[in-house]
């Protein structure tokens, strides 16, 4: 909404620019912020829709870091980590008003600019694009399938990158270095070029950002047996294990061959590299671990992309061409659902001679051994939008129709081994652990392998996906009177998808797995996915609109999990076996907004209240036991809640600008199909209760041509629940809040500030998921003081 706009984005960059050289705030009126989410170029106030929107100055004033630091700021989007990994960069899934999931197709669509980053979750997160270089960040919230799609089921966020300019020269540079509690230093560097290559014909941006963060994470070693339950942490190995680096180019140029036609070439790149998670295991204390694997994450995506836009008169006509190729390898500490889970529920289970007889090399070095895991995912995504819309000034009548086409292809490798388990169970047992019937469960089959533990693999999956999708969409919005406007709008998807896995190891064999032998499944989802909106201009200042819309998210296919500890897990949880496929989830969305400016535009009070209805809903269901996880249709639920969101600058006190977005949701299940794994009335799994973010910006005059600037944030997040099973301590997700300050100078292009973020040191576990059967603690990262240096020219 408007709101947020105005609350998160200050003035538009020409505005700030005077600010910065006039020594401060000239503008004694909130902004117009104008914003493209209805493939548009529109005021927020005439939007229809509820927006959030942080722009690329707040990006770098408030230190933005990534998009757990914008779900702080705006009030209904959140984030939860998946299943098979920590938070952070590219491990998070996001959540709009309550609608999550670690399954399939994501609910939030990811946008670059108008190009879609489609990427399946379970393995991986939602891929998180650097915050280099942004005219602002549009968090679209509810259902936005008619314009962006299936992915879209609860909203839509989208990174606006800055255009280059054709007539003037610019470059900026900005430097940062900054010191956190319990870890080391820090830096970051970036860099803008923008070159006017030939005047008002072809300009060239060039952007890019190099940084280091240091760890705050310590690892000991293991002492005692995870299969017995008494491990502990043993001598300190490593400080601050989890430091990370970032790597970022962006290369956009803009030709304009003729007065109505432009063509805007772009290719982004950007590499993550994680020393180690930044989850800590509660028992051993804060910021504590004794991983016997480094959970180090390598997460690259490359984005090349070409838009062609010409006026025809009667429309305007746009091409986007697009294709995303990320590939991340991560590795992760397998022991204890591998090595641990062979000595628990194979050889300690046996009880009976001669494993009876080696308790002690089963618990205490066999159920120790190292598993590493690594987990190495290609995904590549081709799409292609044509569409037409009617010219920016036809204002009575506006629509736009066009085509979509996408083939994403996803590959996942799972290889976990562990090195030394047969040469330990030879020295532990005298004889060859092929020879064990237990341990090599070909013997006497018709699959005999006299070699079955090669390389010491334990377990190892290879997964291929095909999604195609087509695409036809249009939105007519009329004005029925000159108060009252009424759009309609419908998209219909056809998608095909095929899904084929092989694999092989120990937990291969006998189960669920396919020791070579393909397995194959296809499926094909059609659907509309319509939207109807209704607005009336109460006054100038003030909108009032209506809307309902369907949300659309494609099903697939899921791995099986019947190997014997899986197969304890899963009756624990109510199922005889894991489902092998899972259906398609969708909504219904309603909502009622205002949008409303008073005391000449410098006060914006801004409100909107939805109910959505949610059938069907795709979760992904962790097996206790086993450690792992399948996919499932779990039920339905409902969503009611509301956004508040106001910006005031009083003309008492110029210079000073306040905000405020206030948040509230209650997301339930009300119809289950396990009432085992999920019950009705449990909510819906990482959905804030009550969100707050209140903000201050003060700038003024110190000398002609210097200004000062103090500006804070204190940010609140609701109690949550991560889990439908009320026994883990991810049941509940506490409440907590975070403060931060930055204060400084501006001298005509130089700006300099000395900034905290968590102020206060706060340490609260957000979430204690089960991350390889281990449970595990996220907290914000410590306090972090920093110094920031930034030049244009």
């Amino acid at each position: 909404m408007t709101a947020t706009a105005l609350v998160c984005s200050g003035a538009p960059a020409h505005a700030q620019a005077d600010t910065a050289s006039n020594g401060g705030d000239q503008s004694a009126s909130l902004q117009e912020v104008v914003v493209t989410a209805t493939k548009r170029a529109e005021n927020t106030l005439d939007v229809p829709i509820s927006i959030g929107v942080v722009d690329g100055d707040a990006i770098a004033n408030l230190h933005v870091e990534d998009m757990e630091d914008l779900t702080r700021l705006l009030p209904g989007i959140s984030f939860m980590p998946h299943d098979n990994g920590p938070a952070g960069p590219g491990q998070d899934n996001i959540t709009i008003r309550g609608v999550s999931s670690t399954v399939g197709n994501p609910t939030v669509g990811i946008y670059v600019d108008e190009v879609p980053i489609i990427t399946v979750t379970g393995y991986e997160g939602d891929p998180e694009p650097r915050l280099l270089d942004l005219e602002r960040v549009e968090v679209l919230r509810g259902p936005q399938g008619t314009l962006y799609g299936a992915s879209s089921e609860g909203g839509t966020v989208r990174f606006i990158t800055n255009n280059p300019d054709s007539q003037t020269f610019g470059a900026m540079f900005r430097q940062d270095v900054s010191y956190t509690d319990h870890g080391s230093f820090n830096y970051d560097d970036q860099g803008m070029l923008n070159i006017p290559v030939v005047a008002d014909v072809f300009a060239l941006r060039v952007s890019a950002e190099y940084g280091q963060d240091s760890g705050y994470i310590d690892r000991y070693a293991l002492e005692g047996s995870l299969a017995l339950g008494n491990a502990t942490a043993g001598p300190l190995l490593q400080r601050g294990t989890n430091s990370d680096s970032d790597t970022a180019v962006h290369v956009k140029g803009l030709w304009t061959p003729a007065e109505n036609v432009t063509i805007t070439p772009s290719i982004l790149y950007q590499r993550y590299a994680v020393g180690d998670t930044s989850s800590f295991i509660p028992q051993l204390g804060l910021f504590n671990t004794f991983n016997q694997v480094l959970a180090t994450d390598h997460d690259a995506l490359l984005l090349p992309s070409l838009t062609i836009v010409a006026g025809l008169g009667f429309a305007d006509f746009t091409s986007i061409t697009g294709f995303a190729k990320r590939e991340v390898e991560r590795h992760t500490d397998g022991t204890y659902y591998n090595t641990t889970a062979i000595v628990q529920y194979y050889l300690d289970a046996a009880d009976v001679p001669p494993y009876a007889s080696h308790g002690y090399g089963n618990n205490y070095i066999l159920g120790n051994i190292a598993s590493p895991v690594t987990f190495t995912d290609h995904f590549n995504t081709w799409t292609q939008e044509f569409r037409f819309s009617s010219p920016a000034d036809q204002k009575w009548i506006k629509w736009v129709a066009g085509a979509f086409l996408s083939d994403q292809e996803w590959s996942h490798l799972d290889y976990e081994p562990a090195p030394g388990f047969s040469a330990a169970f030879q020295n532990i047992y005298g004889y060859s652990i092929d020879d064990d019937p237990i341990l090599n469960p070909t013997i006497g089959t018709p699959q005999f392998n006299p070699n079955f533990w090669a390389n010491d693999l334990v377990w190892e999956v290879f997964d291929h996906n095909d999604v195609k999708q087509y695409a036809l969409f249009g939105q007519l919005d009329i004005g029925l009177t000159p108060k009252l406007r009424l759009a309609i709008g419908d998209r219909y998807v056809d998608a095909r998808e095929k899904f084929d896995e092989t694999g092989a190891g120990f937990f291969d064999f006998g189960g669920g797995g396919t020791m070579g032998v393909p397995y194959t499944q296809s499926a094909s989802f059609a659907t509309s996915t319509p939207n109807v909106t209704l607005t009336y201009n109460l006054t100038d200042q003030t909108t009032l609109y209506s809307s309902a819309g369907k949300g659309f998210r494609l099903g697939g296919a899921t791995t099986p999990n019947t190997n014997a500890a899986c197969v304890v897990g899963l009756l624990q949880i109510g199922y005889k076996s894991a489902p092998t496929t899972y259906g398609p989830d969708h909504l219904w969305s309603y909502e009622l907004g205002a949008k409303s400016l008073f005391f000449d535009n410098t006060l914006s009070i801004n409100a909107d209240v939805y109910f959505i209805d949610w059938t069907s809903i795709q979760q992904s269901i962790v097996i206790p036991v086993c450690g792992g996880a399948f996919n499932a249709n779990v039920g339905d639920a409902h969503a009611y809640g509301t956004e508040v969101e106001t910006r005031y600058k009083p003309r008492a006190v110029p210079g000073l600008e306040l905000g405020v977005n206030l948040g509230g949701e209650h997301s339930y299940i009300v119809g289950t199909t396990n009432p085992q794994s999920v019950m009705i009335g449990q909510d819906v799994l990482f959905t804030p209760k009550a969100t707050a973010t209140a903000l201050a910006d003060y700038t003024w005059p110190l000398t002609a041509n210097v200004s000062g600037f103090v500006r804070g944030d204190y940010e609140y997040t609701g109690e949550s629940y991560g889990s439908f099973q009320v026994d883990t301590p991810n049941y509940i997700n506490p409440a907590y809040s975070v403060v931060n300050l930055n204060l400084g100078i501006i001298e005509n292009k130089l700006q300099l500030s000395l900034y905290a973020k968590n102020l206060f040191n706060n340490h609260t576990v957000l979430q204690s998921p089960e991350i390889n059967s281990v449970i595990q603690a996220y907290t914000l990262r410590p306090l972090t003081v920093g110094l920031t240096g930034q030049i244009r020219f």
